[in-house]
């Protein structure tokens, strides 16, 4: 296991937020975990956006996720779980997080952070 440091949460280009609600805590290394999202619009208010795809990686390292991780709506609005991910070593990590909204515009939601 390790603590994660960084931001909890990023903003689209579009102003909308997505929050990781485990926050880091306890971050297993090496092995496969899911985390939880909760994503809110531009006036804070929890929305639904189509979940497209995540990536990421070590940036230092030039490799992206062991895993092919899968983000899934839960059934409260805003409230979205993915499972999949992987971190296998300790050091800075980027996922990203894309999704579509009702006006069919793209939303990026980026996470940096050191394990």
């Amino acid at each position: 296991m390790a603590i994660a440091s960084e931001s909890i949460e990023a903003a689209s280009e579009f102003g909308w937020r997505a929050y990781n609600v485990e926050k880091y805590n306890d971050v297993p290394i090496n092995q496969i975990h899911s985390w939880n999202l909760h994503i809110t619009d531009s006036s804070g208010n929890p929305t639904d956006c189509v979940p497209l795809q995540v990536r990421g990686g070590m940036p230092a390292h030039r490799h992206g996720l062991p895993t092919q991780p899968q983000w899934h709506q839960e059934r409260d609005v805003g409230n979205y779980r993915i499972d999949g991910l992987k971190f296998q070593m300790p050091g800075l990590w980027q996922v990203v997080f894309s999704c579509k909204d009702d006006r069919e515009r793209t939303h990026e939601f980026i996470f940096e952070f050191m394990l």
